[in-house]
């Protein structure tokens, strides 16, 4: 990174600004103060095709986006030696408690998602693309699994986590079967419609990314976002945050309140598919490590799990009374 005198001395001169200070934020971030305003030049690396994406977002969301300036070339973004800048705005935050930041991330998803839906058309061979690498990884997770007990059962000496790992088997098997079904139950609706229903998704699931102001809250960071289905985001959220009071209920929430039924269904696909793969790559000589791991492992998808019998329990029946004539 330059020294702050080149950095003014750059930005000055690609931007319509005269700069009266300079503050580091973070590694990447650094507080413009300029005349009658104060801008963020943020620092990244890669491409940049993101700036196209958070553009889209901006476009749709333009309340809880923050805008991307042009330089004088008419430009997003700098290029300089193996990074580029993009100015944005700098907002002044308030703290929240993370249960209170968990909720506006949660509802600027949701707002991402349905302003930037869309449905394209899909033909048969690549929705059977598409199809054969979503079932791999759950024929792999199930693989390991039966590979696993197999060779379990044979031993007289077991380990405390071989017979941890028994006693959790059905409980696995049972989510990889329903997470089966999900994915069966997804893809026929998209065959049978000929259409995928897509959103612009953040894909860097973190509260870190969302700023909340006296008056407004904002989502940033896109350099992970992307066209794919929304429920991506939800299920890498489950994922980063299980362990957080409360958050089964917001879990279940967006289930009972997701209006599209293929979207749904992906969600118990992604949540239930637990990787088994990983996790025996992971495995350690140290038993008990190993059942710490095993439970790190299952338990979003054991979330997602109470939240899928709880959506598809039958109603409770009511019963009433005989009528006499």
């Amino acid at each position: 990174m330059a020294n702050y005198d080149e950095i003014k001395e750059f930005v000055q001169a690609h931007y319509n600004l005269v700069i009266e200070s300079i503050t580091p934020i973070t590694q990447k971030s650094m507080k413009i103060r300029a005349t009658n305003h104060e801008y963020l030049l943020k620092v990244a690396s890669g491409n940049d095709e993101f700036i196209m994406k958070q553009l889209f977002a901006y476009k749709s969301l333009s309340h809880n986006i923050l805008p991307i300036y042009r330089t004088r070339d008419n430009k997003h973004c700098v290029p300089w030696r193996d990074h580029f800048f993009y100015l944005t705005d700098y907002v002044q935050t308030i703290p929240l408690p993370l249960e209170q930041q968990i909720h506006y991330y949660i509802e600027l998803l949701g707002k991402l998602h349905a302003e930037t839906a869309l449905e394209v058309d899909v033909r048969d061979d690549e929705l059977q693309r598409i199809y054969n690498k979503d079932y791999k990884r759950l024929q792999d997770s199930y693989d390991a699994l039966q590979k696993n007990m197999e060779a379990f059962e044979l031993r007289q000496d077991r380990s405390p986590f071989e017979w941890y790992f028994m006693m959790v088997y059905p409980m696995l098997y049972t989510m990889l079967h329903h997470a089966h079904d999900e994915l069966k139950k997804f893809y026929d609706l998209i065959k049978k419609d000929k259409k995928m229903p897509i959103s612009l998704i953040h894909g860097d699931v973190n509260v870190a990314n969302l700023l909340v102001t006296e008056k407004s809250s904002y989502l940033i960071n896109f350099e992970k976002s992307m066209f794919s289905i929304s429920s991506v985001d939800m299920c890498l959220f489950l994922e980063n945050y299980h362990q957080v009071p409360g958050l089964h209920s917001i879990i279940l929430d967006y289930v009972k309140n997701e209006k599209v039924q293929a979207l749904r269904h992906y969600f118990f696909f992604r949540s239930l598919c637990i990787d088994l793969e990983e996790l025996n790559q992971n495995l350690q000589d140290h038993s008990l490590i190993n059942i710490a791991l095993l439970n790190e492992c299952i338990a979003p998808h054991l979330m997602a799990l109470q939240v899928y019998d709880q959506f598809n329990a039958p109603p409770p029946s009511s019963t009433t009374g005989t009528k006499s004539s």
